[in-house]
């Protein structure tokens, strides 16, 4: 009888060495959870430039977006008030005399200048811009600069013009901070890339009333009177 006790109590003694026991409380060395910190701050590190790369670059993107859906509803409005016809004033500012077309715009005889200031409503002067209030929060995002070239009229109505529309940020319009005309590219970056100095959005088009009958002869007088061509207009003219 004591013999087997023995032996079960030997056997027990060789089970624990040879297969140690823990405690629930065991955990990590010191060098352990030093390395551990170590690899997560080497980790962040090595993130944290490319995620705020990410998030400018999204947000650069977006509001180029916002600007070009807000150039284009403004071509949009001014072709519906010239293709309704009546007694309409556009109350855009006109280009400088030289400039007669969109190549002008940002070139010799121009360039059209950037704007200098922000109005509330449309201005007749190409130095100011109409502010935009996106979010509603009452301060201007965009400032929306809106000129045209004389081009062809009817009366005191315009039929036929070249139109251009350049929207900047609203923060960097102001007196004294020399903007370009130029489109800012859009690429990555980690601030706001071009946009501090160029305009985020870019539209130039041409505008015609085309539902009169003498829609083509003045489509001819404009490309004639803006090219400085003499292209023969149809005998209908």
């Amino acid at each position: 009888m004591f013999s087997k006790i023995r032996q079960s109590g030997l056997s027990q003694i060789k089970r624990s060495r040879v297969f140690p026991t823990f405690g629930s409380d065991a955990g990590l060395t010191l060098i352990e959870g030093l390395v551990a910190v170590a690899v997560i701050g080497i980790s962040i590190a090595v993130m944290s430039p490319m995620v705020v790369l990410a998030v400018a670059t999204r947000v650069q993107n977006q509001r180029a977006e916002q600007a070009f859906q807000i150039a284009q509803a403004e071509v949009d409005r001014i072709k519906l008030i010239v293709e309704r016809g009546g007694n309409y004033d556009l109350n855009i500012a006109l280009t400088p005399a030289a400039v007669k077309s969109t190549p002008d715009f940002n070139a010799a005889p121009g360039p059209v200048p950037a704007p200098t200031d922000i109005a509330a409503d449309y201005s007749v002067t190409s130095a100011s811009a109409r502010g935009i209030d996106v979010d509603n929060n009452g301060d201007n995002d965009f400032a929306v600069q809106i000129f045209r070239t004389e081009g062809s009229t009817i009366g005191t109505r315009p039929i036929a013009f070249d139109l251009g529309v350049r929207v900047y940020r609203a923060d960097v319009v102001r007196p004294g901070n020399a903007l370009e005309v130029d489109q800012a590219s859009l690429r990555m970056t980690s601030g706001q890339g071009q946009s501090n100095t160029n305009p985020i959005a870019v539209l130039y088009t041409s505008v015609i009333k085309s539902d009169t009958e003498r829609s083509l002869c003045d489509y001819y007088n404009f490309i004639n009177d803006a090219n400085g061509t003499t292209v023969p207009t149809p005998s209908e003219c």
